[in-house]
C-alpha cells in the first residue's frame, strides 16, 4: 500500500480537512499518517484541538518552532506586494500592509523590499540565510512517503519548508488551498507545490495572477469545508425552524458575525428596534456569531444584555458565545458543523454581515447579502473592515448580483426592504447561485473522490 503524509498546521485545516470527511476516499486506498504541528516551546499554537478525539488510525506530531515560522513571515509580507505589484489587487493590499504593520519604519522597509530588482535580491539572501530545515528533511527522508498532501492557508509551519524539501527528495506534493483570500492575501515564497488545489475558478485565476502559479499545475475540486452543501436539506420548514428555535410564519434573517472584533450587539439591537416599530419589514433574525470570534471588544455588550424581542441567537454556536464572552479570550475556535450550516442557510431568506465568507455561503444557497460597513463604527473592526473590503476577494464579492452595501445607519430600512425583494425574486435567487459557482466549484466528482485520482496519477 502507499504511503500518504498529510501535513496539519492549524486548528481550522481540521474542521475543513479531517472533520468535512474530504479526506476519507484517500483513507482507504493509502496508508495515512497525519503529522500535526506542536511546538512546546511556545505558549501560542496553531493546534488546540485534541487529536486524540479525531479518532485517526495513524498521526504523529512534528516540532517547528514558532520562530521559524515567524521568519519566514519577514520574506512572504514583502512578497505579497511584490506578486501583487502592477495588478487592480495592489492598492487593496498596500493599504492592509500600512494597516498591519507595528510602525511607519515596517511598513516602508517591506515597501522598498517588495521593489523589482530589490526583491529578488533579498529573496536570495533571505534563502540561502534560512536554509532547509534539516530535522523534517532527514524525517521525510526516513520515512520516505510517496505523496505529501498539504491542507494549508499558504502561510503557516510547513509549506515554505515542504516546498523546498519536497523536490530534493522526488516527492509529489499537493497543496489544498483553505480559503477563497489565500492567493491574493498570502504568499508561500519558496517555490510551488506539484499541484495546487483552489476552490474555484476565481482562486483559480489569482493563483495564476497573484502567486504565478503556472496554471498547468492548479487542479479545481471546490471547497473541502463545503462539501456537504452538495446534499439536499431533507428536513421541511417546520422541522428546521424547531431546530434553530425560530417563529413560524416569519421571513428569517440571518446575522452572520465577523471573525474581526466589531461591536456586533449594535448591530443587532438597532435592527431589533426597527423589526419593532415597524420600520422594516416584520422578520425574525437569528444571530449566528463567527467561530472564530473572540472576546467583547470595549464597550460591547453581551447579547443576552439586549433583550431582543426580534433576534435570538443560533443555538448551536450559544455555548461557543457564551465561553468566549464570558473569559473575553479564545484559544483556538468552534468546531462549527458544516452539516448545520447547510440547514441553517436552507432555512434563512438572506444573509446580514459586517463581512464574512458566510455571505458567500448565502450565495450559494440563493441568498441575497448586507453587508454593514457603518462609517461612524468605533471598533477596530470599523477600521480594518473598509480596508479588508478592498482586499481582492472581498471586492470581487461585492461586485456580486444581490449583494450591497450600507455605510448610513440611516439607510438600512430602505436597504433592508430591498434585501427583502430581492429574497422573494427567483430569478435574482438563480443568478447568486451562478455567480457562486465562480467562486466554489460543485462540478466534477466530491472532493474526496477527486483528490483520490490526483493522487494515483501522482505515484503512478
Amino acid at each position: 500500500m502507499k504511503k500518504a503524509f498529510i501535513f496539519i498546521d492549524f486548528d481550522m485545516l481540521i474542521r475543513h480537512f479531517i472533520l468535512s470527511g474530504s479526506l476519507k476516499e484517500l483513507e482507504k486506498e493509502y496508508d495515512v499518517t497525519y503529522v500535526f504541528h506542536t511546538d512546546p516551546t511556545s505558549p501560542k499554537k496553531g493546534i488546540y484541538q485534541d487529536i486524540d478525539h479525531l479518532g485517526l488510525k495513524n498521526y504523529i506530531t512534528f516540532e517547528i518552532p514558532r520562530v521559524r515560522m515567524g521568519r519566514w513571515a519577514d520574506l512572504s509580507r514583502p512578497a505579497q506586494l511584490h506578486n501583487l505589484r502592477g495588478t487592480h489587487a495592489y492598492k487593496g493590499m498596500l493599504d492592509f500592509h500600512r494597516f498591519v504593520a507595528p510602525n511607519r519604519k515596517t511598513f516602508n522597509k517591506r515597501r522598498l523590499l517588495s521593489l523589482p530588482g530589490v526583491f529578488q535580491l533579498y529573496k536570495k539572501r533571505f534563502l540561502s540565510k534560512m536554509g532547509l530545515h534539516q530535522p523534517l528533511f532527514d524525517f521525510l527522508r526516513e520515512n520516505k512517503p510517496d505523496i505529501i498532501i498539504h491542507p494549508t492557508i499558504l502561510h503557516g509551519y510547513f509549506i515554505n519548508e515542504l516546498n523546498l524539501i519536497c523536490p530534493l527528495l522526488n516527492i509529489p506534493l499537493v497543496a489544498l488551498m483553505n480559503s477563497w483570500d489565500n492567493p491574493a492575501s498570502k504568499a508561500s515564497v519558496t517555490g510551488f507545490p506539484d499541484v495546487l488545489v483552489p476552490w474555484g475558478e476565481q482562486t483559480r485565476q489569482h493563483a495564476i495572477d497573484y502567486m504565478k502559479m503556472p496554471a498547468e499545475r492548479i487542479k479545481m475540486f471546490g471547497a473541502a469545508q463545503m462539501q456537504h452543501y452538495r446534499s439536499p436539506v431533507i428536513e421541511t420548514d417546520e422541522e428546521l425552524r424547531a431546530m434553530f428555535k425560530v417563529p413560524s410564519g416569519k421571513p428569517v434573517i440571518l446575522y452572520g458575525g465577523t471573525s474581526k472584533s466589531v461591536m456586533e450587539s449594535d448591530h443587532l439591537e438597532l435592527l431589533d428596534n426597527a423589526i419593532e416599530d415597524g420600520t422594516i419589514p416584520p422578520c425574525h433574525i437569528i444571530y449566528r456569531p463567527h467561530p472564530w470570534r473572540g472576546g467583547l471588544v470595549e464597550g460591547e455588550k453581551s447579547f443576552y444584555e439586549l433583550d431582543c424581542k426580534h433576534v435570538t441567537i443560533d443555538p448551536f454556536m450559544e455555548a461557543f458565545y457564551k465561553k468566549v464572552t464570558g473569559r473575553n479570550q479564545n484559544e483556538g475556535f468552534d468546531f462549527a458543523d458544516y452539516e448545520i450550516t447547510k440547514k441553517l442557510l436552507h432555512l434563512v431568506d438572506a444573509v446580514i454581515s459586517p463581512l464574512s465568507t458566510i455571505l458567500l455561503e448565502g450565495m450559494i444557497f440563493g441568498n441575497p447579502g448586507l453587508v454593514l460597513f457603518i462609517d461612524d463604527e468605533k471598533s477596530y473592526a470599523g477600521t480594518v473592515l473598509p480596508i479588508a473590503k478592498r482586499v481582492i476577494h472581498f471586492k470581487d464579492l461585492l461586485k456580486q448580483p444581490g449583494i450591497t452595501e450600507c455605510h448610513d445607519i440611516k439607510e438600512l430600512p430602505e436597504l433592508f426592504r430591498q434585501l427583502f425583494n430581492m429574497s422573494k425574486n427567483d430569478e435574482m435567487r438563480a443568478e447568486l447561485k451562478r455567480a457562486s459557482s465562480k467562486i466554489v466549484n460543485f462540478e466534477g466528482a466530491p472532493y474526496g473522490e477527486q483528490l483520490l485520482s490526483l493522487a494515483n496519477e501522482l505515484t503512478a
